[in-house]
């Protein structure tokens, strides 16, 4: 029987849609790893290296994979169609593939873990066309001298700018900047304490050149005229030039040569910077992207931990101490032990969701996080991005709004009482709920957070 050809069976057109698809898929599946083979070593950083397209799923493996002496990361990557696939992997052999990127393909983030332990670092930004008298340079040099002095006067950590990693990715439109600050064996306890701190000096900023404080412990050591020159315009009115929304659950935070998608503003080392890279390999590149990692340690367990609890004194803890707190990797739930208070957030969002809930039981709150539900009391209006969450006090029976803007830090909304309805629901399965659940909050009640 005579061979039918397939050109004549399926058409010139149809084969070459084909073909496209094909390339699509295999481009899909293919990264830097294609064309880069890492050569083995006894002594060089593990072969692992798995991909996820969920980032609960990666960091739980990332946890799980690391050890004492090699610690995996979790990374982060735009692909050609936008979307975003995490990397677990050594940050070695991650910087071995990501290199090799062309400059426009380096969309690259690092992820930094809830309630793990990671470096200061700052995001520092401003519009050039609403600044144009601006010097962000000697800006940036004075924000790092006034945190080096709340370190010293906090904690007494010296620091100074040999050990602050100055990344720039400024454009015609934009001066940006990346601030990390590494110094040997210490680092905070997560990316929340950091934040407190950040927030805290920005507040001692803003009432001191407003004259709202009269004098300061240590702003008074740089003169006002000279913190006034951190003060910015933006759309929104005056602010210092420090964004404070970087500091969230499981922060995506751009690495070193990374630009944001379809854009040509790689982060590199800015030409004011002082740093002096450690000396862990030959390669200068590959020791500027390690020591620039917000959660990468060569001996975690030797570190010690910075804490800025908010209005109790800042303290300083030998992580050893601390291991158990961060070994918590418990999926957040949608729903509580009380459906009918389930029912009435529900319906008070709609047609919002709850995208998460979260129980903390030595204070008994219950926090409802929203998806689609941007309503703030604080603005009265939606916000064009954040969501906000709600959070239930058991305990009084009351319930307030918060916020995720950073503009409504530290708000919450006048408390209102709960239905009697659900009052008398949560007294009456209070006991019985609650030993049933035991098991399921002890481990959750560990996740701290300034409600």
């Amino acid at each position: 029987m005579k061979a039918i050809d397939v050109k004549n069976f399926y058409g010139t057109s149809t084969l070459a849609k084909q073909e496209i698809v094909e390339r699509k898929i295999n481009s899909k599946q293919q990264w830097v790893k294609k064309s880069r083979k890492m050569p083995t070593s006894i002594l060089g950083p593990p072969e692992f290296w798995m991909e996820f397209y969920k980032q609960a799923e990666a960091l739980r493996v990332a946890y799980e994979k690391s050890n004492d002496f090699q610690m995996l990361c979790t990374f982060v990557y735009q692909r050609e169609n936008g979307y975003r696939k995490f990397v677990v992997a050594h940050p070695e052999r991650y910087w071995w593939h990501y290199e090799h990127r062309p400059a426009e393909k380096r969309c690259s983030y690092e992820i930094i873990p809830e309630y793990h332990p990671c470096r200061l670092y700052l995001d520092l930004e401003y519009s050039i066309e609403l600044n144009s008298k601006s010097d962000g340079p000697s800006m940036t040099d004075t924000i790092i001298d006034v945190f080096s002095a709340y370190l010293l006067a906090y904690w007494h950590v010296p620091c100074n700018k040999y050990s602050v990693i100055n990344l720039d990715s400024s454009t015609n439109e934009k001066f940006s900047r990346h601030l990390i600050f590494n110094i040997k064996d210490v680092a905070f306890r997560d990316n929340y304490h950091v934040g407190r701190l950040v927030k805290s000096i920005y507040q001692d900023i803003s009432d001191y050149v407003s004259h709202d404080a009269k004098s300061h412990d240590i702003l008074c050591n740089f003169g006002k005229q000279k913190l006034e020159r951190l003060i910015v315009e933006t759309n929104k009115g005056k602010r210092l030039f420090v964004d404070t929304a970087v500091y969230t659950k499981n922060r995506q935070f751009r690495i070193y040569k990374s630009t944001k998608w379809g854009k040509r503003s790689n982060l590199i080392i800015s030409n004011d910077s002082k740093y002096i890279p450690s000396n862990l390999s030959k390669d200068k590149e590959l020791n500027i992207f390690l020591d620039s990692l917000i959660t990468y340690f060569l001996a975690k367990k030797d570190l010690i931990l910075l804490e800025c609890p908010g209005n109790d004194a800042p303290v300083a803890k030998p992580f050893k101490q601390e291991i158990q707190q961060y070994h918590c990797f418990q999926d957040d739930h949608t729903y509580s032990s009380y459906s009918v208070l389930d029912k009435y957030i529900s319906n008070l969002i709609y047609p919002g969701k709850v995208r998460a809930y979260k129980y903390l039981q030595p204070s008994k709150l219950s926090i409802y996080e929203t998806s689609g539900y941007r309503y703030c009391e604080n603005i009265g209006r939606c916000h064009k991005s954040n969501n906000v969450f709600w959070i239930v006090d058991l305990k009084n029976k009351t319930m307030y709004q918060k916020c995720q803007d950073q503009d409504c830090f530290g708000f919450k909304s006048k408390r209102r009482r709960l239905p009697e309805e659900i009052c008398f629901q949560i007294d009456e399965d209070d006991d019985d709920i609650l030993l049933c659940c035991a098991d399921v909050t002890e481990s959750i009640a560990q996740k701290a957070g300034s409600f």
